[in-house]
């Protein structure tokens, strides 16, 4: 992140980097050698930091609204995910990827009316994948009776 290089060549200088360390001593039973790209998140990791790079604070700032006031938490894992769309879809095309298509809709209401929630004791606060049509259909038609 700190120099202009790319994924793959922060791999490969990690591995000769783990090289020199070896090469110097270390006991390789006592030492655990590892690369945030391969031992913390993988593809999803390398993915992350080629956007990182692609996006500075500034825009962040913009894309996600964020203030002075917010904690770091908030900045390295925004809960809300349309600003995540609009951003992908402007980096996807520099990081070689086509710009995503996305549909949106509004949620279904909550099947129990407004205050309701789901509940794994009560089948008919939610939809299964496994649900019958039938089922389905039951479970819509009590919801609209409940409004």
């Amino acid at each position: 992140m700190w120099k202009n290089l790319s994924v793959e060549e922060s791999k490969r200088l990690a591995r000769e980097n783990a090289k020199d360390i070896i090469a110097c001593g270390f006991d390789i039973s006592k030492t655990f050698i590892f690369s945030d790209f391969n031992y913390v998140g993988g593809t999803f990791y390398e993915n992350m930091v080629r956007i990182n790079k692609c996006v500075t604070y500034n825009k962040v700032v913009g894309i996600f609204g964020f203030t002075g006031e917010d904690h770091i938490g908030k900045i390295s894992f925004p809960a809300v995910q349309d600003p995540y769309f609009r951003m992908t879809r402007d980096v996807a095309p520099r990081i070689g990827f086509h710009k995503p298509a996305l549909i949106e809709s509004l949620f279904f209401p909550a099947l129990q009316g407004e205050t309701g929630k789901m509940s794994a004791s009560d089948p008919n606060s939610a939809i299964y994948v496994t649900d019958s049509s039938k089922d389905i259909k039951n479970k819509v038609c009590l919801e609209i009776f409940y409004e």
